[in-house]
C-alpha cells in the first residue's frame, strides 16, 4: 500500500520542537477537518494572529494549516475507500468535501488516481494476500468499554523507544512504562507514511490518579464500542496485526469497519502485554 502515499507529505516531524501552541493548533484541525472552519477561526480559538499560526504551523509540520487539514481530510477518505463499503460520495460528504467533483479533483491530485480506481487496486491487492501465518492469535469479537484517558499526541510512528522518551520527558518518574496506558493511532499505516504517523498516548482517568495533567494533555473519551481484539507480546507485531485485522479478518466477518482510530491496551507488566482493538458496527458502511 506504500505505493499510494505521497512522497512529497512525507517530511518527518521532530515531535520534541512542536510547541504546545501548535499541537493545540494541530489537534483542533484534527477534530473540526469536516467542518468548514477558517484558519481566522482557528487563530481566534488560540489567541495569534493568522500570521504568527501560518509561520509557525509550516516550520513544524512543513506546510501550512490549511493544506494540512486538507490532507487530513483526503486520508480518512481514503482510509474508508479501503476498508469499507460506503458510496464515494457519502465518503466525500462525510470528509467535508462539498460535491463528488471537489472532492474527485482533490484526491486526483494527492494520489495520482481517482477514488474509484484507489478502490479497485486495494480489491485485487486484497485477492492477492498470502493465507496469514499462524501464530496470528485468536481475535475476539465483543464489547469494549468507554475509556477516558489523559492524553498527549506523539507525532511519529508509534515506536517504544520514541513513546518512552515522550513519556520522561513529561512525567518523569510518573511514568508510562509503570502503568497501564493506551495508544490510541490516529492514523492508518497504509495510509498516511510512517514519519507523518500520529498516536495519542494515555494514562486513564481514575480516582486512584487524581494529579493534573502537565501542559499538551487533553481529556479524551473513546466511546463504548463493539470490537475485535487481539492479543500480543511483541510490539513490532503492531502494524501486522493492524494490516491483518482490517486487510483479511475483517471482509469475511458480518461486521463492518466504523473508521474510528486503532486502540493499543499496553499493560505495564503480565502477559500478554499489548491488545488490539478495532472498533465496529453492525450497521452496512
Amino acid at each position: 500500500m506504500n505505493g499510494y502515499q505521497n512522497p512529497n507529505w512525507s517530511r518527518p516531524i521532530p515531535d520534541t520542537t512542536i510547541s504546545a501552541e501548535i499541537r493545540a493548533a494541530e489537534l483542533w484541525l484534527d477534530s473540526t477537518k469536516t467542518q468548514p472552519h477558517t484558519i481566522r477561526e482557528l487563530a481566534a480559538y488560540l489567541g495569534y494572529s493568522e500570521s504568527h499560526i501560518r509561520r509557525h504551523f509550516l516550520r513544524a509540520f512543513g506546510m501550512g494549516p490549511g493544506r494540512y487539514r486538507n490532507i487530513l481530510r483526503l486520508e480518512q477518505a481514503a482510509r474508508l475507500l479501503l476498508r469499507s463499503r460506503r458510496r464515494i460520495i457519502d465518503i466525500a460528504i462525510h470528509c467535508g468535501f462539498r460535491s463528488h467533483p471537489i472532492f474527485s479533483r482533490a484526491f486526483q491530485w494527492h494520489y495520482g488516481i481517482s477514488p474509484s480506481q484507489f478502490r479497485r487496486r486495494q480489491l485485487r491487492h486484497a485477492k492477492n494476500l498470502r493465507p496469514p501465518p499462524d501464530e496470528m492469535g485468536e481475535v475476539v469479537l465483543g464489547r469494549h468499554p468507554e475509556i477516558t484517558l489523559w492524553a498527549i499526541r506523539h507525532y511519529g510512528p508509534p515506536e517504544p523507544a520514541s513513546l518512552s522518551c515522550l513519556d520522561r520527558r513529561h512525567h518523569g518518574d510518573r511514568g508510562f512504562e509503570h502503568q497501564d496506558t493506551i495508544l490510541v493511532l490516529a492514523d492508518d499505516p497504509a495510509i498516511t507514511p510512517r514519519a507523518r504517523q500520529r498516536v495519542d498516548l494515555g494514562l486513564p482517568v481514575s480516582a486512584s490518579r487524581p494529579w493534573p495533567p502537565p501542559p499538551c494533555y487533553r481529556r479524551l473519551t473513546l466511546p463504548e464500542t463493539l470490537a475485535a481484539s487481539i492479543a500480543f507480546d511483541d510490539s513490532s507485531r503492531l502494524t501486522p496485526l493492524h494490516d491483518y485485522l482490517l486487510d483479511r479478518w475483517l471482509p469475511s466477518q458480518p461486521v463492518s469497519y466504523l473508521g474510528e482510530p486503532v486502540r493499543v491496551i499496553r499493560r505495564a507488566s503480565g502477559s500478554p502485554r499489548y491488545t488490539m482493538v478495532l472498533p465496529l458496527t453492525t450497521q452496512p458502511c
